[in-house]
């Protein structure tokens, strides 16, 4: 059973006081600075734009992650350069959003010059809000859409 803390005023925090308070969280649960940077913009910035199912209330989950080895919170991604406008990403079991911020400036390259481009990430760990992936991409003029894979949530039509 966790403590009331019914008693205690509510402390507001700035956005740049959240980014710092979740990325020292997160390099204290084993996240190497670099992840920690990438993970800490993406809650706050998913708390701060309302979404507070995808903001700090994935932390406990970011943390049991880290904690069980499940995700490798010091994971380099490998960014490969496949074609004119491919780019892919293996993330080495790190999360998914390092992984997009290493390829970022490359993919923006060859959207530019091809008119599209795709990137296809593996080996990697997303739980977090999909629109921070996107954004930089539209600030750049550029439209960009991110997907996930998941876990079935619904039966298919006719199953049984």
């Amino acid at each position: 059973m966790s403590a009331s803390h019914a008693d205690q005023p509510t402390q507001t925090v700035s956005y740049p006081q959240l980014i710092d308070l979740l990325r020292r969280i997160f390099v204290v649960h084993g996240a190497s600075p670099e992840v920690a940077d990438v993970l800490a913009e993406n809650c706050a910035s998913a708390q701060r734009d309302g979404s507070h199912s995808h903001g700090i209330f994935r932390i406990p989950g970011y943390l049991s992650s880290l904690a069980s080895g499940w995700v490798d919170g010091k994971a380099v991604p490998v960014v490969e350069d496949v074609g004119a406008a491919f780019v892919r990403v293996d993330a080495r079991n790190g999360f998914a959003q390092p992984a997009l911020a290493a390829a970022r400036s490359l993919l923006i390259d060859k959207a530019r010059s091809a008119g599209i481009a795709i990137l296809a990430i593996r080996g990697s760990h997303h739980f977090a809000a999909l629109w921070p992936d996107v954004e930089p991409f539209a600030e750049q003029g550029l439209v960009a859409l991110s997907m996930v894979n998941s876990m079935t949530c619904v039966v298919p039509h006719g199953a049984r």
